[in-house]
Protein backbone atom coordinates (compact mmCIF):
# COMPACT_ATOMS: atom_id res chain seq x y z
CA UNK A 1 0.00 0.00 0.00
CA UNK A 2 1.47 3.40 -0.97
CA UNK A 3 2.47 5.68 1.91
CA UNK A 4 0.04 8.35 0.72
CA UNK A 5 -2.85 5.89 0.94
CA UNK A 6 -1.77 4.81 4.43
CA UNK A 7 -1.68 8.42 5.57
CA UNK A 8 -5.18 9.06 4.22
CA UNK A 9 -6.55 5.99 5.99
CA UNK A 10 -4.91 6.99 9.27
CA UNK A 11 -6.25 10.53 8.91
CA UNK A 12 -9.79 9.25 8.32
CA UNK A 13 -9.47 6.97 11.35
CA UNK A 14 -8.36 9.84 13.58
CA UNK A 15 -11.16 12.07 12.28
CA UNK A 16 -13.71 9.29 12.89
CA UNK A 17 -12.39 8.81 16.43
CA UNK A 18 -12.71 12.54 17.06
CA UNK A 19 -16.33 12.65 15.89
CA UNK A 20 -17.33 9.56 17.89
CA UNK A 21 -15.61 10.82 21.06
CA UNK A 22 -17.43 14.14 20.84
CA UNK A 23 -20.79 12.48 20.17
CA UNK A 24 -20.51 10.27 23.24
CA UNK A 25 -19.06 12.93 25.53
CA UNK A 26 -21.16 13.78 28.58
CA UNK A 27 -20.21 15.37 31.91
CA UNK A 28 -22.17 12.53 33.51
CA UNK A 29 -20.10 9.90 31.70
CA UNK A 30 -17.19 9.23 34.04
CA UNK A 31 -14.01 7.29 33.50
CA UNK A 32 -13.81 4.21 35.77
CA UNK A 33 -12.20 4.76 39.17
CA UNK A 34 -10.17 2.15 41.01
CA UNK A 35 -9.10 1.27 44.53
CA UNK A 36 -6.06 3.38 45.54
CA UNK A 37 -3.96 0.26 46.21
CA UNK A 38 -4.07 -0.55 42.49
CA UNK A 39 -2.16 2.61 41.63
CA UNK A 40 1.31 2.32 40.10
CA UNK A 41 3.86 4.80 38.81
CA UNK A 42 3.48 5.51 35.10
CA UNK A 43 6.46 5.40 32.80
CA UNK A 44 8.12 8.71 31.99
CA UNK A 45 7.01 9.28 28.43
CA UNK A 46 7.88 12.17 26.14
CA UNK A 47 10.35 14.94 26.90
CA UNK A 48 8.72 17.71 24.88
CA UNK A 49 8.39 20.85 27.00
CA UNK A 50 10.49 19.38 29.81
CA UNK A 51 13.69 21.32 29.27
CA UNK A 52 16.53 21.08 31.77
CA UNK A 53 17.28 23.89 34.19
CA UNK A 54 13.65 24.43 35.20
CA UNK A 55 13.36 26.09 38.62
CA UNK A 56 10.20 24.91 40.36
CA UNK A 57 10.72 27.35 43.23
CA UNK A 58 10.38 30.40 40.98
CA UNK A 59 7.56 28.92 38.88
CA UNK A 60 4.37 30.91 38.50
CA UNK A 61 1.28 29.88 36.56
CA UNK A 62 0.37 32.50 33.98
CA UNK A 63 -3.36 32.94 33.41
CA UNK A 64 -4.75 35.12 30.62
CA UNK A 65 -8.17 35.54 29.07
CA UNK A 66 -10.18 36.16 32.23
CA UNK A 67 -13.38 38.18 32.44
CA UNK A 68 -12.10 40.50 35.17
CA UNK A 69 -8.44 39.83 36.00
CA UNK A 70 -8.03 43.13 37.84
CA UNK A 71 -10.33 41.83 40.58
CA UNK A 72 -7.55 39.55 41.85
CA UNK A 73 -4.57 40.42 43.99
CA UNK A 74 -2.40 38.26 41.70
CA UNK A 75 -3.10 40.58 38.76
CA UNK A 76 -0.19 42.15 36.94
CA UNK A 77 -0.20 44.27 33.82
CA UNK A 78 2.71 42.21 32.50
CA UNK A 79 3.05 38.52 33.28
CA UNK A 80 6.76 39.00 32.69
CA UNK A 81 7.78 36.57 29.99
CA UNK A 82 6.83 34.88 26.79
CA UNK A 83 7.50 31.24 26.14
CA UNK A 84 9.95 30.14 23.49
CA UNK A 85 6.96 29.00 21.41
CA UNK A 86 5.55 32.54 21.41
CA UNK A 87 8.80 33.94 20.07
CA UNK A 88 9.14 31.25 17.41
CA UNK A 89 5.54 31.60 16.26
CA UNK A 90 5.71 35.39 16.16
CA UNK A 91 8.77 35.17 13.94
CA UNK A 92 6.67 33.01 11.58
CA UNK A 93 3.66 35.32 11.94
CA UNK A 94 1.56 32.61 13.59
CA UNK A 95 1.54 33.56 17.27
CA UNK A 96 -0.95 31.13 18.76
CA UNK A 97 -2.62 33.31 21.37
CA UNK A 98 -2.50 36.59 19.46
CA UNK A 99 -3.97 34.84 16.44
CA UNK A 100 -6.91 33.36 18.33
CA UNK A 101 -8.08 36.11 20.66
CA UNK A 102 -11.23 38.18 20.30
CA UNK A 103 -10.54 41.78 19.29
CA UNK A 104 -10.32 43.65 22.59
CA UNK A 105 -11.50 46.87 20.96
CA UNK A 106 -14.75 45.17 19.97
CA UNK A 107 -15.09 43.30 23.26
CA UNK A 108 -13.32 44.88 26.25
CA UNK A 109 -13.91 41.76 28.33
CA UNK A 110 -12.36 39.44 25.77
CA UNK A 111 -9.12 37.55 26.42
CA UNK A 112 -6.17 39.98 26.24
CA UNK A 113 -4.17 39.87 23.05
CA UNK A 114 -0.53 38.91 22.87
CA UNK A 115 2.01 41.57 21.88
CA UNK A 116 2.39 41.55 18.10
CA UNK A 117 6.18 41.77 18.05
CA UNK A 118 8.84 39.36 19.18
CA UNK A 119 10.53 40.59 22.33
CA UNK A 120 13.80 39.05 23.45
CA UNK A 121 13.78 39.80 27.16
CA UNK A 122 17.56 39.67 27.24
CA UNK A 123 17.79 42.33 24.55
CA UNK A 124 14.67 44.49 24.77
CA UNK A 125 11.97 45.49 27.27
CA UNK A 126 8.94 43.22 27.35
CA UNK A 127 5.66 44.36 25.83
CA UNK A 128 2.89 44.36 28.46
CA UNK A 129 0.85 41.15 28.70
CA UNK A 130 -1.80 41.52 31.44
CA UNK A 131 -2.98 38.55 33.45
CA UNK A 132 -2.47 36.65 36.69
CA UNK A 133 0.62 35.04 38.16
CA UNK A 134 -0.43 32.25 40.50
CA UNK A 135 1.56 30.17 42.95
CA UNK A 136 0.94 26.52 43.69
CA UNK A 137 -0.57 27.60 47.01
CA UNK A 138 -3.21 29.52 45.03
CA UNK A 139 -4.19 26.26 43.34
CA UNK A 140 -4.14 24.33 46.61
CA UNK A 141 -6.64 26.76 48.15
CA UNK A 142 -9.26 25.39 45.75
CA UNK A 143 -11.25 22.32 46.84
CA UNK A 144 -9.01 19.25 46.84
CA UNK A 145 -10.10 16.26 44.78
CA UNK A 146 -8.58 12.77 44.79
CA UNK A 147 -9.21 10.09 42.19
CA UNK A 148 -7.58 6.88 40.99
CA UNK A 149 -8.06 6.48 37.25
CA UNK A 150 -6.45 4.87 34.25
CA UNK A 151 -3.89 6.82 32.24
CA UNK A 152 -4.10 5.66 28.63
CA UNK A 153 -1.42 6.29 26.03
CA UNK A 154 -1.95 6.36 22.27
CA UNK A 155 0.97 3.90 22.08
CA UNK A 156 -1.36 1.24 23.51
CA UNK A 157 -0.29 0.94 27.15
CA UNK A 158 -2.20 2.05 30.23
CA UNK A 159 -1.64 2.27 33.99
CA UNK A 160 -3.80 3.04 37.02
CA UNK A 161 -2.60 6.18 38.83
CA UNK A 162 -3.75 8.04 41.92
CA UNK A 163 -4.11 11.80 41.46
CA UNK A 164 -4.85 14.76 43.70
CA UNK A 165 -5.49 18.35 42.74
CA UNK A 166 -8.21 20.85 41.92
CA UNK A 167 -10.96 20.44 39.37
CA UNK A 168 -10.39 22.68 36.38
CA UNK A 169 -14.07 23.61 36.70
CA UNK A 170 -13.43 24.86 40.26
CA UNK A 171 -10.45 26.81 38.96
CA UNK A 172 -12.73 28.43 36.38
CA UNK A 173 -15.45 29.14 38.90
CA UNK A 174 -12.91 31.12 40.90
CA UNK A 175 -10.85 32.60 38.04
CA UNK A 176 -13.70 33.12 35.61
CA UNK A 177 -12.98 33.07 31.86
CA UNK A 178 -14.11 35.76 29.46
CA UNK A 179 -17.39 35.30 27.63
CA UNK A 180 -18.25 35.32 23.96
CA UNK A 181 -20.39 38.43 24.17
CA UNK A 182 -18.48 40.33 26.86
CA UNK A 183 -21.16 39.90 29.51
CA UNK A 184 -20.43 38.75 33.05
CA UNK A 185 -19.78 35.00 33.23
CA UNK A 186 -22.59 32.75 34.46
CA UNK A 187 -20.83 29.41 34.52
CA UNK A 188 -23.63 27.52 36.25
CA UNK A 189 -26.43 28.60 33.93
CA UNK A 190 -24.71 29.73 30.71
CA UNK A 191 -21.50 27.75 30.24
CA UNK A 192 -22.04 27.92 26.48
CA UNK A 193 -21.41 31.69 26.62
CA UNK A 194 -17.84 31.22 27.83
CA UNK A 195 -15.07 31.37 25.25
CA UNK A 196 -14.96 27.77 24.16
CA UNK A 197 -11.29 26.80 24.28
CA UNK A 198 -8.32 26.67 26.60
CA UNK A 199 -4.67 26.69 25.61
CA UNK A 200 -2.04 25.26 27.96
CA UNK A 201 1.67 25.70 27.35
CA UNK A 202 4.81 24.56 29.17
CA UNK A 203 7.12 27.29 30.53
CA UNK A 204 9.63 26.69 27.73
CA UNK A 205 6.93 26.62 25.06
CA UNK A 206 8.07 23.20 23.89
CA UNK A 207 4.71 21.51 24.44
CA UNK A 208 1.20 22.86 24.13
CA UNK A 209 -2.32 21.47 24.09
CA UNK A 210 -5.77 22.78 23.30
CA UNK A 211 -8.81 21.74 25.34
CA UNK A 212 -12.45 22.33 24.45
CA UNK A 213 -14.54 23.93 27.18
CA UNK A 214 -16.95 20.99 27.72
CA UNK A 215 -13.99 18.67 28.36
CA UNK A 216 -12.45 21.25 30.69
CA UNK A 217 -15.69 21.35 32.71
CA UNK A 218 -15.77 17.56 33.13
CA UNK A 219 -15.69 16.67 36.86
CA UNK A 220 -12.66 14.40 36.37
CA UNK A 221 -10.53 17.02 34.63
CA UNK A 222 -8.00 18.09 37.25
CA UNK A 223 -5.07 20.42 37.72
CA UNK A 224 -2.91 17.95 39.64
CA UNK A 225 -0.06 18.54 42.06
CA UNK A 226 0.14 15.07 43.65
CA UNK A 227 0.54 11.57 42.24
CA UNK A 228 0.12 8.34 44.21
CA UNK A 229 0.05 10.17 47.54
CA UNK A 230 3.17 12.28 47.02
CA UNK A 231 3.96 15.63 45.39
CA UNK A 232 4.56 15.43 41.66
CA UNK A 233 8.16 14.89 40.65
CA UNK A 234 9.72 17.00 37.92
CA UNK A 235 9.72 14.13 35.42
CA UNK A 236 5.99 13.62 35.96
CA UNK A 237 5.08 17.27 35.54
CA UNK A 238 5.71 19.21 38.75
CA UNK A 239 4.60 21.67 39.91
CA UNK A 240 1.28 21.30 38.04
CA UNK A 241 -0.06 19.05 35.30
CA UNK A 242 -3.36 18.35 33.62
CA UNK A 243 -5.16 15.05 34.16
CA UNK A 244 -8.24 14.26 32.11
CA UNK A 245 -8.94 10.51 32.01
CA UNK A 246 -11.49 10.74 29.20
CA UNK A 247 -8.61 11.68 26.88
CA UNK A 248 -5.33 10.08 25.90
CA UNK A 249 -2.10 11.03 27.63
CA UNK A 250 -1.01 13.32 24.81
CA UNK A 251 -3.56 15.86 26.10
CA UNK A 252 -2.44 15.61 29.72
CA UNK A 253 0.24 18.27 29.61
CA UNK A 254 2.94 18.22 32.27
CA UNK A 255 4.56 21.28 33.86
CA UNK A 256 1.89 23.81 32.88
CA UNK A 257 3.31 27.30 32.50
CA UNK A 258 0.34 29.14 31.04
CA UNK A 259 -3.41 28.72 30.88
CA UNK A 260 -5.12 30.94 28.31
CA UNK A 261 -8.85 31.14 27.64
CA UNK A 262 -9.47 31.78 23.96
CA UNK A 263 -12.33 32.24 21.52
CA UNK A 264 -10.92 30.02 18.76
CA UNK A 265 -9.43 26.56 18.75
CA UNK A 266 -5.76 26.85 19.76
CA UNK A 267 -2.74 25.02 18.45
CA UNK A 268 -2.00 21.53 19.76
CA UNK A 269 1.40 19.85 19.59
CA UNK A 270 0.32 16.39 18.49
CA UNK A 271 -2.60 17.57 16.37
CA UNK A 272 -0.01 19.46 14.32
CA UNK A 273 1.77 16.13 13.88
CA UNK A 274 -1.21 14.17 12.60
CA UNK A 275 -3.22 13.07 15.64
CA UNK A 276 -6.82 14.15 16.09
CA UNK A 277 -7.22 17.38 18.06
CA UNK A 278 -9.86 16.04 20.45
CA UNK A 279 -7.88 12.91 21.47
CA UNK A 280 -10.76 11.34 23.39
CA UNK A 281 -11.34 7.64 24.00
Amino acid sequence: MPDETKEKLLRRTFEFNERVSQIFYSPQRLAPEFAPERAAEPRVNGGEGMSEGFDAQSWRLQVVGLANPRAFSQYTDNIAYQTAMDNQNEMKGTDQLHRTQVDAKQNPNAPPQMPPETMDRAAAPQMPMPGLLLTLDDIKRLPRVEMTTELKCVEGWSVVVGWAGARLSDFMNHFQPATRDGSAPDIANKPENLVQYISMVTPDGGYYVGIDMPSAMHPQTLLCYEMNGAPLTLEHGAPLRLVTPTKYGIKQIKRIGRIAFTAERPADYWAERGYDWYAGH
